[in-house]
C-alpha cells in the first residue's frame, strides 16, 4: 500500500507527472535535520509539520463509491485538572467510533481523517528527530519532559493526531509506568487559527484570493485551461464534478492503491494537476510572496519569533516546539521565505527552524531545514553572503517584513 497523498486547502497540485505521484504519497523513512555547523550549540527547535496521511476531503462525485475503511480511532478522557501526571493510571477510555456507512465517504472515516499510514509517517519523522536532538546532538533530554514541548495543532483531528504520533516517535511511551503522562497541547478557535491561511482571521486572505483571480493571466487561464478542463471531465466521468475534488479524490485513490474510473487518464491526471498548481502559485503569490505570506502565515511566524526572543532572554523552556498544520502553512512559509521550488509539500514534510548559537563567535544563527535539506534563504545571502544559516539580527530583520504590526489596521486595509 502506498503511503500518502497530496491534498491542498483550496486545491490539490504537484509539480510531477504521473510517473512521479509516488514522491507526494509521503515516507515512513524521513530525514531529520543535519547536524549543525562545528561549534554551535543548539537553543531552541521549532518544526512546523504537515499532517499525515488522510482520506479524501470530500465527497469526490455524484456516484463515488469507493470505501474507505478506517483503523485508526480516537481514546479520549475527561480532565478536570492541569496535572502532568495521573495517578493512578487511567482505568476507562472512551472510544470515537464513525458509523458504518453513515458518513460523507462509504465506509467507516471521517472525511480528511488521518489514516493508520499517517500516523506510521508522524512515528517514524518523530523518531528521526529523536535520533538528532536526543541521540547525536543531546539537545533534548532521554525521556519525556512535558516542561520541553510546546505542542500546537488546529481542530482538525487529522493534525491532532499527527502530532500525538510525532511526540509518540520523539518520546516513546514507557511501559510499566504506574502514572499515566500527560503531554499538554494547545489549539485556538477556528476564526483565530493562525496555523494555516485564515480569512476569519485576517480578511486580506479571501481579499487577495479574490484580486488574484481578476488579474488578466489568470482569466485567460480560466477560459483557457480551467472551463475546457472541467469540460473534458465531465464528459469522461458521465456527471458534474469539481476539477479540485477529482484530483485530491484521484491522488488520494492512487496512493492507496485503488483504481481510477474508467476513462480517467494519466494525461487527464497530468492536465488536473498543472490546473490547480497554477491556480494556488496565483493565490499564495498575488500581489507578491511576501505581502500574501505576511495575512496568510505572518501571524504564525511572529508567535515562532516571540519564543527566540524569549530564549536568547534566557527562558530556558520550552526547547522544543511543534506545529501541526497543513501543506498550505508549509507552502506559503516556503513562499513568503523566498524559498519554494514549486514542489508541492507530501504528506509529513516539516520545516524546521533551529536557533544555536556560534561559540567562536558568540552570536546567535538561524538555520532552516526543510525535509532533511538546509535551505539558503535569499535574504540571508544578500547579507552575510551564507548558503546555510543567518545572523539572528538578520533573520529578526527579515521577520519584521513578513509579521503584520498592526494587525486591525492591515488586516482592514489590505
Amino acid at each position: 500500500m502506498r503511503a500518502a497523498w497530496l491534498v491542498a486547502v483550496f486545491a490539490v497540485a504537484c509539480v510531477c507527472d504521473a510517473h512521479e505521484y509516488e514522491y507526494y504519497c509521503g515516507t515512513t523513512q524521513p530525514e531529520p535535520p543535519p547536524a549543525l555547523p562545528e561549534n554551535a550549540v543548539t537553543r531552541l527547535v521549532q518544526v512546523v509539520v504537515r499532517h499525515g496521511d488522510r482520506t479524501p476531503n470530500s465527497k469526490c462525485w455524484s456516484d463515488y463509491s469507493t470505501t474507505w475503511n478506517c483503523s485508526l480511532t480516537r481514546l479520549a478522557y475527561p480532565s478536570e485538572d492541569g496535572a502532568n501526571e495521573v495517578s493512578p493510571a487511567i482505568d476507562r477510555m472512551y472510544r470515537q467510533n464513525f458509523l458504518y456507512g453513515r458518513n460523507q465517504l462509504p465506509g467507516n472515516c471521517e472525511k480528511a481523517q488521518l489514516t493508520d499510514i499517517g500516523h506510521a509517517q508522524h512515528l517514524a519523522l518523530g523518531a528521526a528527530m529523536r535520533d538528532e536532538y536526543v541521540t547525536k546532538r543531546g539537545f533534548l533530554p532521554g525521556t519525556l519532559s512535558a516542561a520541553d514541548l510546546y505542542v500546537r495543532h488546529d481542530l482538525e483531528s487529522r493534525t491532532q493526531q499527527s502530532a500525538m504520533a510525532f511526540i509518540d516517535g520523539l518520546y516513546p511511551p514507557t511501559a510499566g509506568l504506574k502514572e499515566t503522562e500527560v503531554v499538554d497541547m494547545y489549539c485556538q478557535d477556528a476564526a483565530k487559527q493562525d496555523l494555516a491561511p485564515n480569512a476569519d482571521l485576517c480578511k486580506c486572505v479571501t481579499r487577495l484570493e479574490a484580486k488574484a483571480v481578476l488579474t488578466p493571466e489568470f482569466l485567460k487561464h480560466e477560459l483557457l485551461v480551467s472551463l475546457p478542463l472541467n469540460l473534458k471531465l465531465e464528459k469522461m466521468l458521465g456527471f458534474p464534478v469539481v476539477n479540485q475534488e477529482a484530483c485530491d479524490c484521484a491522488l488520494a485513490m492512487y496512493c492507496h492503491g485503488l483504481p481510477w474510473p474508467e476513462n480517467f487518464t494519466e494525461e487527464l491526471m497530468d492536465e488536473l494537476i498543472e490546473d490547480a498548481e497554477f491556480q494556488q502559485r496565483s493565490f499564495i503569490s498575488y500581489p507578491n510572496a511576501s505581502y500574501y505570506g505576511r495575512y496568510g502565515m505572518g501571524f504564525l511566524m511572529a508567535e515562532m519569533y516571540e519564543l527566540m526572543l524569549d530564549n536568547r532572554a534566557g527562558a530556558a523552556q520550552p526547547r522544543f516546539a511543534l506545529y501541526s498544520a497543513h501543506d498550505s502553512s508549509v507552502r506559503v512559509l516556503l513562499n513568503m521565505l523566498g524559498v519554494f521550488d514549486g514542489t508541492w509539500p507530501a504528506y509529513a514534510s516539516y520545516l524546521a527552524f533551529e536557533l544555536y548559537t556560534d561559540t567562536a563567535a558568540q552570536t546567535d544563527r538561524v538555520r532552516l531545514t526543510y525535509n532533511g535539506r538546509v535551505l539558503s534563504l535569499p535574504a540571508c545571502q544578500k547579507t552575510t553572503r551564507s548558503d546555510s544559516d543567518c545572523s539572528f539580527d538578520v533573520f529578526a530583520a527579515l521577520v519584521a517584513t513578513l509579521t503584520p504590526t498592526d494587525p486591525d489596521r492591515e488586516c482592514g486595509s489590505c
